[in-house]
C-alpha cells in the first residue's frame, strides 16, 4: 500500500491494474477491486495497512472489465457493502454477454479461464451529477469511451483525479487505452480533453504509477499530441 495523499492510498495487490482506497468522513470507500486472483489479497492488503474491512463502507467501479470488478464478488464475501457503477456498465458487471469484437470475445474468453469472474447481483446505479454519501467532497464523472459507462472521481480541493482507464501511465508516459481495448475510442479522445480542462495535480490511473504532480501540465500535453 502506498500512501498517495492524506486519505487516499494506492493498493498494488492486484499487480498491474491498480485499486484505490480513500478515507472519507464516513468510512472507506474502494475504487475498484482488481481481478479475481487477487482479490483476498487486496483484503489482506488494506487490513495490513492499518485499515479493517469492517469500515468499509462502498465500493465504486470504474469500469467493467473483468481486472477492475473480478475482485468485487470475493471481497463482499468479507463484508457486504454497496457497489456503485454507472447504468451503462451495469449489465457487464451483472454478467450479461455484450457485443464486442470477435478478437475481444477471444480474449475475454481466455481471461475468464485464468480470472474465472463471479458477476454481481445488485449494483447501486451512479451518473455524473451525483454524490457517493461516504464521499461528499468527490465530484463523479462519466467519461466514456474506454467502457460506455466508465467513471472518474475529481477532488477538486485536493486537485485528485482518479480516472480508471479513461488514461494510463505506462512507462511513466500518459496516454489513452489502446484503441483495441475501447468500445469508442473517439469518445475516449472527449473524454481525455474534457479531464484536461480539470485543475488535476495528482493522477491516479488504472495502469501504472501515480503521477503525484503536475497531472494537469501531462493531460494536456496528452490532448494536445492528439489533435
Amino acid at each position: 500500500m502506498q500512501r498517495v495523499r492524506k486519505g487516499l492510498y494506492l493498493l498494488e495487490a492486484a499487480g498491474w491494474v491498480n485499486a484505490y482506497l480513500i478515507e472519507g468522513p464516513r468510512g472507506l470507500t474502494l475504487v475498484d477491486t482488481g481481478h479475481s486472483r487477487a482479490a483476498d489479497a487486496l483484503g489482506d492488503e488494506i487490513e495490513r495497512g492499518g485499515f479493517s474491512l469492517q469500515d468499509l463502507e462502498q465500493v465504486l467501479i470504474t469500469h467493467a472489465h473483468f481486472d477492475h470488478v473480478g475482485g468485487a464478488a470475493i471481497l463482499l464475501d468479507r463484508k457486504r457493502v454497496k457497489v456503485y457503477a454507472h447504468p451503462d456498465d451495469a449489465p457487464a458487471i451483472k454478467g450479461a454477454i455484450v457485443k464486442e469484437p470477435l478478437i475481444r470475445r477471444v480474449g475475454r474468453y481466455l481471461c475468464s479461464m485464468w480470472f474465472p469472474y463471479r458477476p454481481l447481483e445488485v449494483l447501486v446505479p451512479l451518473q455524473q451529477g451525483q454524490t457517493l454519501r461516504a464521499l461528499p467532497q468527490w465530484q463523479v464523472l462519466h467519461t466514456p469511451g474506454h467502457t460506455a459507462g466508465s467513471l472518474s472521481l475529481f477532488q477538486p480541493t485536493e486537485k485528485i483525479l482518479i480516472c480508471g482507464d479513461a488514461l494510463a501511465n505506462r512507462g511513466d508516459k500518459l496516454s489513452l487505452s489502446p484503441s483495441l481495448y475501447n468500445d469508442d475510442h473517439a469518445a475516449a479522445l472527449s473524454s481525455a480533453r474534457r479531464l484536461s480542462a480539470l485543475d488535476c495535480d495528482v493522477l491516479c490511473c488504472g495502469h501504472g504509477p501515480v503521477i503525484r504532480a503536475g497531472g494537469a501540465l501531462k493531460l494536456q500535453k496528452l490532448v494536445e499530441s492528439l489533435r
